[in-house]
């Protein structure tokens, strides 16, 4: 469980919510009433939801009341990590509200927190292409970022993995690559500038229109040279780069840097409940 849990009202701005996350590094956020109960949550996903579908709107003008999910789920302090896995898996959430009797917000216990407990706990029982997700979300670096999110949306941890010609891994990105990205960096999406320019040739010297797309493409918003396990590895041993680098996903390559797989806190969650004792 983690502690102290950050918070913020119903009344509170998107804004502000996005700006609690990326300081304290964090995904998401327990919206409490004024006794400090449980009242909602608010995640990378909505944030990534909402400048995808209402980039016209500065953040500072949307509500989290507005953008919450109101239908949490909960845990009580004395669960097991198996039960919290189980949970996550279930209800396909990233967080659990942990409370005590009186249902009053005592901490949170998140993926992450999940996956310190496989570190540290379930070494030598799996090698990590015994965990890992073989149909891997993949990208071309020159994919248009609306193009990318409708692939992180639909991925079930939200990575998407940029590979070359080759299936090698050049980069990933994640939903907080998108949710940080300023709104109005989407709002001309599926425009086009122009630019005219004198051909190099002179006997075809004549203006020529060149297409500039405004709308930044996968390359830029990637998180390059990503961080990557190798088939035979230690399942637990190559689960520790995901806290000692804080990134939530190692994609899986063989001895030519090929990509096979990945694993993502889905993966372990999936170990802890399913595949252990």
């Amino acid at each position: 469980m983690s502690t102290p849990v950050y918070t913020v009202k119903p009344e509170d701005t998107i804004a502000y919510a996005r700006n609690l996350m990326l300081s304290k590094d964090i995904s998401r956020l327990v919206v409490v009433d004024s006794s400090m109960r449980p009242v909602g949550v608010i995640t990378i996903t909505d944030i990534v939801n909402v400048i995808a579908a209402r980039s016209e709107n500065t953040l500072d003008e949307i509500l989290v009341r507005d953008t919450m999910s109101r239908n949490i789920i909960v845990i009580e302090e004395n669960k097991s990590i198996k039960t919290a896995a189980y949970l996550m898996l279930k209800y396909k959430i990233g967080g659990l509200p942990v409370v005590d009797k009186s249902k009053i917000l005592v901490g949170i216990i998140t993926r992450t927190d999940l996956v310190r407990a496989f570190v540290e706990r379930y070494k030598g029982l799996f090698k990590v292409e015994d965990i890992s997700r073989k149909d891997v979300t993949v990208a071309k670096r020159t994919h248009s970022i609306s193009y990318v999110i409708k692939l992180v949306n639909i991925d079930p941890a939200g990575k998407v993995v940029v590979v070359d010609e080759d299936m090698k891994p050049l980069g990933v990105i994640s939903k907080r690559d998108i949710a940080f990205i300023e709104p109005i960096e989407l709002s001309n999406r599926g425009r086009e500038s122009f630019r005219k320019y004198k051909a190099d040739a002179p006997a075809k010297a004549r203006e020529t229109v060149t297409r500039m797309y405004l709308v930044p493409v996968a390359e830029d918003i990637m998180t390059p040279n990503p961080i990557v396990a190798r088939i035979g590895e230690d399942a637990a041993e190559a689960s520790k780069r995901l806290i000692d680098y804080k990134i939530g996903c190692l994609p899986l390559v063989d001895e030519a840097n090929i990509l096979r797989g990945i694993i993502t806190k889905l993966e372990i969650l999936a170990a802890i409940a399913l595949k252990t004792k």
